[in-house]
């Protein structure tokens, strides 16, 4: 018999076709990883069925027993998590935020990296429940960016941002305690405002 037996048709939580993408940068100087104080970018123009959020496989490796098939223990280490977007919009902020470019205001130029620097951000991907005010988020709360510009196929395609990287963890308190995760789901999500 089982201890207790849950239908869950009732409770069920469907989330497809976001609201909002939100990026927001660390600057380096933030003193608590949960709460970065970059800007935030509320991303616009995704295209579509691009964005993902997923998982590695798991790694595995059995340590083996001398006198039977079966393994003494098996070691895991969890997959890390990825995240991928692409955005049709490569306005000279975006570039230089999420990809490293550097601005050249004097010369009017936008200016690829020549060397990778490490840059990240917190990356929420949103949806509005159907009460029209309740927001829950999927929440990356720390990604080291890998984003690159996409020119091609422009007769028929777009030059697009695409956003990529890989989320660490970082500390987050739950009742008193501190917890290390590199994703969360955040139930009541609020839209980021500017500070005064």
């Amino acid at each position: 018999m089982a201890k207790k037996v849950i239908n869950t048709g009732a409770g069920a939580f469907k989330f497809i076709k976001p609201d909002y993408i939100v990026a927001t940068l660390f600057t380096g100087s933030d003193k608590d990883e949960s709460a970065p104080e970059g800007d935030s970018f509320i991303l616009e123009d995704v295209v579509e069925d691009t964005t993902s959020i997923s998982q590695d496989d798991n790694e595995t490796t059995d340590i083996e027993c001398e006198t039977s098939d079966s393994p003494i223990i098996s070691i895991i280490k969890l997959g890390k998590w990825q995240l991928a977007s692409e955005i049709g919009d490569t306005q000279k902020d975006l570039l230089v935020a999420l990809a490293g470019f550097t601005s050249d205001t004097t010369g009017n130029r936008t200016i690829a990296p020549s060397t990778y620097k490490a840059l990240y951000a917190k990356v929420d991907v949103v949806q509005v429940q159907p009460d029209g005010t309740t927001m829950v988020a999927y929440v990356l709360p720390k990604v080291q960016l890998n984003t690159k510009l996409l020119i091609e196929s422009l007769n028929s395609n777009l030059a697009r941002i695409s956003l990529a990287g890989t989320a660490k963890d970082i500390a987050l308190t739950i009742g008193g305690k501190n917890v290390r995760t590199p994703f969360y789901i955040n139930h009541k999500y609020t839209l980021p405002t500017a500070t005064v």
